[in-house]
């Protein structure tokens, strides 16, 4: 009889693989949303708005704030992973 930890058994959770799959799109999905979709909108919205350096650093502290939600997701993903 094996348990729920080893190679044979069932859990009650997701396939270990199913898991890591939806975290990984979980991920990609984030950073693709976070790191391209809302700096270009900015970008293009503040063109017109905003002196260029002004725009820069706006930006770039989305870019940051953006990074750092990324990085808690990611620990956060990490720490619900089973051994």
């Amino acid at each position: 009889m094996s348990s729920s930890g080893e190679l044979g058994g069932q859990s009650a959770d997701m396939d270990p693989w199913g898991n890591a799959l939806f975290h990984a799109v979980v991920m990609v999905a984030l950073s693709f949303i976070a790191f391209v979709l809302i700096p270009n909108t900015l970008l293009g919205y503040l063109t017109t708005r905003m002196t260029p350096v002004g725009r820069d650093l706006v930006v770039t502290g989305c870019w940051a704030v953006a990074f750092r939600i990324v990085c808690v997701v990611f620990v956060r993903l990490q720490q619900k992973r089973t051994t």
